[in-house]
């Protein structure tokens, strides 16, 4: 796709609303009641699609993340002692 094909003059309605034009949309794999998120970098805006993850994902406290990673430091040198890592 040319530089002359990667953009569209749009018109911004009332309250700031634009029309993303469908090919674009099509192409980024922006869906109807989809999120995107917009940036502005440079003087310029830069909208990108949000993907989420269909399952609830679960969150971890410091004191958990501070024992998984304890427990992973002392099995690691169990098994460099053991000479498989």
């Amino acid at each position: 796709m040319s530089l002359m094909d990667q953009s569209q003059i749009i018109k911004i309605l009332p309250k700031g609303l634009i029309t993303i034009p469908k090919r674009f949309r099509q192409s980024l794999g922006l869906e109807e009641n989809g999120l995107a998120r917009v940036k502005q970098n440079a003087g310029r805006l830069i909208v990108e699609p949000v993907r989420t993850l269909p399952y609830p994902v679960r969150s971890y406290t410091d004191a958990e993340i501070d024992e998984f990673l304890e427990l992973d430091n002392k099995e690691s040198q169990e098994l460099k002692k053991k000479g498989l890592l």
